[in-house]
């Protein structure tokens, strides 16, 4: 079986709008990983002058309302979605109601760790899962199906904020013609500078 990592197609500028005290931090008393997830809601100030379908922010995903109705249509398994608090320059974007529909996504399926292309556990901290060095994969990431629950969508135990996606739901949101959205297959996946180049 196939998975997707969904990402940004494009930079945008939305930005965060929030301090430190937003955050529910984490610290791992054996490695000193720090987990931060914002709290709810995620308040974010919006630059652009259209709306798309998916932003990507720093941990955070939103989805304006062609996806969520995609997804919620499908009965897709393993999301969930929260309102945003939005800032905006220009007033005049405040007339644009699908600015209002905008949503934060998470995941709430499980994939288990990640792991490379061969099936080998990314060398992580058996405490709270970080990654014991800088992610540094060539050649394609995998899904243990043995630890992932089932779900359509899903984060990797150690890599949160990043969807991933079965390919049931890659072949109808591809197939929608959703905007600012890039799919990107684990077993192509690469974070090697040099393979980008090629």
């Amino acid at each position: 079986m196939n998975f997707y990592l969904l990402k940004e197609k494009s930079s945008t500028d939305v930005l965060f709008n929030n301090n430190g005290e937003d955050y529910n931090r984490t610290e791992c008393d054996k490695c000193g990983g720090v987990l931060s997830i914002i709290k709810n809601p995620l308040k974010v100030q919006l630059r652009d002058d259209e709306t798309s379908d998916f932003y990507k922010i720093t941990g955070n995903n939103i989805i304006g309302s062609g996806i969520q109705d995609i997804l919620i249509r499908h009965n897709f398994k393993g999301f969930k979605l929260s309102p945003i608090e939005i800032e905006v320059e220009n007033e005049e974007r405040l007339l644009d109601k699908e600015l209002f529909n905008l949503a934060r996504i998470e995941a709430t399926g499980k994939g288990g760790f990640l792991q490379d292309h061969l099936g080998n556990k990314i060398p992580h901290c058996e405490t709270c899962g970080a990654f014991l060095n800088n992610l540094r994969i060539s050649k394609g990431l995998s899904v243990d199906e043995k630890e992932w629950d089932g779900s359509d969508i899903f984060y990797f135990n150690n890599w949160y904020g990043n969807l991933i996606i079965t390919e049931a739901v890659y072949n109808v949101l591809n197939e929608s013609n959703t905007q600012n959205v890039r799919f990107i297959n684990l077993g192509d996946f690469s974070n090697d500078y040099r393979r980008s180049l090629k």
